[in-house]
């Protein structure tokens, strides 16, 4: 059983360490590509979106003839109104664009528009007496966080990765893990938006609705997939700065079906990852600590990592061999070398910018 520990503020397999060991110390992390595209693209006049994974499930463009930037909520209600006056079809877009369903395309209409927050991203207002924080609907996860720290407050809960905006985070349902107090999701911790919606013409045409935890549609808007209305600002409720404690157990699966209780009950934050063809499961136990708890740690996260092309390339090809030759021993031996590398990297988790020292029992 091996156990590792971090602080948060076989012979199959040993050519394939080497291999992603030096592949992985010439990689350099990029940001990802701006998903909009615009002017002639395709041979096409206007806008294309894509996602960050590069293309979506029908394989079909997401096209617009135009996009807009506000940067003010006022401004973004005014586009809305533009749209609603025009009988356009509206689409809101992030710097990130992380869906995986086509969720932020108009449907290829000529008769539409998107709408990016990428510039609407500059409001963070942290009340101290409330313990509470209000952010533009285009800021960023790590930089509402990094705020946050700054003024010696935490979000209790977060997702597993920050490529996301703070409006995109609740009204998709993302979510960390956490069975205690309100929830483990983002949303859960929402407790006041403001949502722009289309209006009457004597209303201009859009209007901005706030709503609180007391509005019987309060969570229907808090994960509304955009289909309401435009979340232009959102309020968490935060508590007193902490630190996380993690520790890893790749072990056994064996009784997993009765651990999951357990484990939830026992762990703030804890989770489980199953590999059910090696028989492995493996447990985190994640529980706060006193801010002032020694250490230092980041959750690089492994699914996330920068990674050569050429590596990339060269596992799907061996994997796709392994399939058409119907090779279970090869396919159980990717299979081995892939779980045997989480454990190494401890999933990419760093105390003091050092890998977890392990522990084995």
């Amino acid at each position: 059983m091996t156990n590792l520990l971090w602080l948060c503020h076989g012979r199959h397999f040993v050519l394939l360490w080497i291999s992603i060991a030096t592949l992985l110390t010439i990689s350099f992390a990029m940001p990802p590509p701006n998903p909009i595209k615009c002017n002639n693209v395709n041979s096409t006049p206007g806008c294309q979106l894509s996602n960050t994974y590069g293309v979506w499930g029908d394989r079909q463009i997401c096209h617009a003839p135009n996009i807009v930037y506000p940067t003010t909520e006022e401004e973004l209600r005014q586009e809305l109104a533009n749209a609603n006056k025009n009988n356009l079809k509206v689409k809101v877009v992030t710097r990130f664009s992380h869906t995986i369903p086509k969720l932020a395309c108009p449907g290829n209409s000529k008769e539409s528009v998107f709408i990016s927050t990428e510039r609407y991203d500059t409001n963070i207002d942290v009340n101290m007496e409330e313990l509470t924080v209000t952010a533009d609907g285009g800021v960023g996860l790590r930089k509402l966080i990094d705020t946050i720290e700054n003024a010696g407050l935490s979000l209790v809960a977060a997702t597993y990765w920050e490529g996301v905006t703070v409006a995109g985070v609740i009204s998709t349902g993302a979510h960390g893990s956490s069975w205690w107090g309100k929830g483990g999701a983002v949303h859960d911790h929402v407790i006041g938006l403001s949502l722009i919606v289309p209006a009457h013409e004597d209303e201009g045409y859009a209007k901005i609705i706030k709503l609180t935890r007391q509005d019987p549609l309060f969570n229907a808007a808090k994960v509304s997939l955009g289909l309401l209305g435009i979340i232009s600002k959102v309020t968490f409720q935060l508590e007193p700065a902490f630190k996380r404690s993690v520790r890893f157990n790749f072990t056994n699966d064996s009784h997993i079906e009765d651990e999951i209780i357990k484990h939830a009950r026992q762990n703030e934050f804890g989770d489980i990852q199953w590999y059910p063809s090696r028989h492995t499961a493996v447990y985190k136990y994640d529980n706060r600590v006193p801010l002032d708890t020694s250490g230092g740690g980041i959750n690089d996260f492994l699914g996330f990592q920068s990674n050569p092309i050429l590596l990339s390339k060269s596992v799907r090809a061996t994997e796709k061999g392994f399939e058409n030759t119907r090779n279970e021993g090869g396919k159980c031996t990717m299979a081995s070398s892939f779980v045997a590398y989480k454990k190494l990297i401890a999933n990419g988790y760093k105390n003091n910018k050092l890998m977890f020292t392990l522990d084995i029992r």
